[in-house]
């Protein structure tokens, strides 16, 4: 008798784990038909659901990707990473002239976004402290945020 119980707890734990795991994700219309739209040669594409928006992670041309929808399903920005040895002259050169060019550098993306910009993007570190700096391609700054 115990071992029935004992089976049958074990069994109900491990289905409400899988059922756990088995997170349904809801991504408008709007999005894939946007998604679908923008790029039509992506693979390996996998959608989340971030609460406040939607997030489809890519691959195209063997590079990763990921596209970010608005929960109305309106795109918002893409973002891929970068080696910073692929960046362009004029950013690497600004960059290496700014005020966080002591700071720690943890990785460079390119952001393209809805607004019709191309950034650079600097995840940089100093202490505890983290920060976004956005250059766009004549290494001009546009804009520092703290970092998450």
């Amino acid at each position: 008798m115990k071992l029935a119980i004992f089976s049958f707890l074990v069994a109900a734990m491990l289905l409400a784990t899988n059922i756990s795991r088995a997170q349904v994700v809801n991504i408008p219309d709007k999005a894939k038909t946007s998604f679908a739209e923008k790029y039509p040669k992506a693979s390996d594409v996998k959608w989340s659901n971030n609460v406040s928006n939607y997030t489809a992670k890519f691959k195209q041309k063997k590079q990763d990707y990921v596209a970010h929808y608005n929960v109305d399903g309106t795109w918002d920005n893409t973002e891929t990473k970068i080696d910073k040895d692929d960046l362009p002259k004029d950013v690497k050169e600004s960059f290496s002239k700014s005020r966080y060019a002591d700071w720690q550098l943890n990785s460079t993306d390119f952001v393209e976004d809805n607004k019709g910009q191309s950034l650079y993007r600097f995840n940089l570190k100093k202490g505890i402290e983290k920060k976004y700096l956005y250059l766009d391609k004549d290494g001009k700054e546009i804009k520092s945020s703290t970092g998450i």
